[in-house]
């Protein structure tokens, strides 16, 4: 993501910027002088990317700045702000966000530098700290015990013996065969949109 960062910071409105992008969230964290005029600049690059115009994409925003971005980038990184509360994935996406932005062809800079670098921290310590990350940490672990709640539940059906149909065949449902298959569940069929996969 350092060349969207790079991008954003092209035009010298933005002074640093840092991207953390996963299957459920793009986010953009920069810091600039004119925080007016930085926020125009990274609006319009989402807009360019997304193919959207402005007018439709401030819509689905959802923008912070100052004291509130901060808490944000912490809650993130602490699991507060997932699907799943404590997920564990996020912090290892924070860290990546955190270590692209100091590559030399990254675009952090002091001010991000230390708002990620706390949030890793904060992200660390929540885990050890509390019990956030007890049970269920992913999407795909809380879907596999779902599963087979319903599926004792609903059909009668010893979870092992039963048939489980996957739609996508991405880097969650990876995860997820992982999780299903640890509960001993063999019969999977993936559905997929290409065969490559």
């Amino acid at each position: 993501w350092n060349s969207a960062s790079t991008e954003i910071c092209s035009t010298g409105q933005v002074a640093e910027a840092a991207v953390l992008s996963t299957c459920n969230r793009f986010e953009v964290y920069y810091a600039a002088t004119d925080a007016r005029e930085a926020t125009a600049r990274v609006t319009d690059y989402l807009s360019k990317r997304a193919g959207l115009p402005v007018s439709t994409l401030r819509k689905n925003l959802f923008m912070l700045s100052g004291e509130d971005a901060v808490w944000h980038a912490l809650r993130v990184s602490g699991g507060l702000d997932s699907l799943v509360v404590g997920e564990g994935q996020i912090l290892a996406q924070v860290k990546s966000c955190f270590k692209h932005a100091q590559e030399e062809d990254g675009c952090g800079g002091k001010v991000l530098s230390r708002l990620l670098n706390q949030a890793v921290i904060g992200g660390k310590r929540v885990r050890s700290e509390t019990g956030i990350s007890k049970g269920s940490v992913s999407i795909s672990s809380a879907a596999a015990e779902l599963s087979e709640v319903k599926c004792i539940k609903d059909l009668n059906l010893p979870f092992p013996e039963a048939r489980l149909a996957v739609v996508g065949a991405g880097k969650m449902t990876r995860l997820l065969i992982t999780h299903l298959a640890s509960k001993k569940l063999e019969k999977i069929t993936i559905v997929n949109r290409s065969m490559q996969r």
